[in-house]
């Protein structure tokens, strides 16, 4: 499994307005492709305009065919909330116990 981790700045107040965005439509968006798995998402509780965004998927290839399809869409739509772009990274599950990885397993598959 891959997750990535979305770390965004909204415009000043304007976090809450960006969270009922992604709860209104881009939640729905993710829940119908192909690979998508789960997403989190925390506000942070020292920067009032931050967030982390964090989307499990079953394939690097199926977050990238999100990212470079659908995923350009809801950015654009998301973009005059933002103050500057997104920082995007991108991780490999090794263990968890909500998916039932185990860290052996995880690192000899990877």
């Amino acid at each position: 499994m891959i997750a990535r981790l979305v770390q965004v700045t909204t415009k000043p107040g304007q976090l809450q307005e960006f969270v009922k965005a992604m709860a209104e439509r881009n939640l729905p968006i993710l829940q119908q492709q192909p690979g998508f798995v789960d997403a989190l998402v925390f506000a942070s509780d020292t920067q009032r305009d931050q967030l982390v965004a964090i989307a499990i998927w079953r394939s690097k290839q199926d977050a990238e065919n999100y990212a470079s399809g659908q995923g350009r869409g809801v950015l654009e739509a998301m973009r005059p909330l933002l103050q500057k772009m997104p920082t995007i990274r991108t991780f490999s599950l090794v263990a968890s116990t909500a998916y039932d990885v185990e860290i052996g397993h995880a690192v000899s598959s990877s």
